[in-house]
């Protein structure tokens, strides 16, 4: 495990998979989360030049560690450019440096995927 994500307090990874909400439910729970906020997804009309909005699962453990879980593509803003992906999650420490560090490789193990600093893809593109 690299230095930087030793240190890190937040973390976000893009998945290449999509898992049934269910199925990250159960994982996290087994690591003494809750899920604590749901937003269903928003899907516009076909005719609508707004973008979907996938459904966004929220997780938190009694010491403050946080999971944030979007259930499909997230759509890059003006000046964004994302990793190919069709989930994504994001990390947050709490008090307990061994919850976030167990989340951490659980998460990345079960769903194969990296954890990076937030915003690491848009930074490389601006140096580009």
């Amino acid at each position: 495990m690299s230095t930087i994500m030793q240190q890190a307090q937040k973390l976000e990874a893009f998945c290449r998979t999509c898992p049934a909400p269910q199925e990250v439910t159960a994982c996290l729970h087994t690591m003494g989360f809750t899920l604590v906020f749901q937003m269903p997804a928003c899907i516009p009309s076909a005719s609508s030049a707004v973008a979907p909005l996938h459904a966004q699962f929220h997780y938190e453990r009694a010491d403050g560690t946080e999971v944030i879980y979007l259930a499909g593509r997230d759509i890059p803003l003006e000046g964004e450019v994302f990793p190919f992906h069709a989930s994504r999650f994001w990390l947050y420490a709490g008090a307990d440096v061994q919850a976030f560090q167990l989340a951490m490789s659980t998460l990345a193990l079960s769903y194969q995927f990296t954890w990076c600093a937030p915003c690491e893809y848009a930074a490389h593109e601006e140096v580009a």
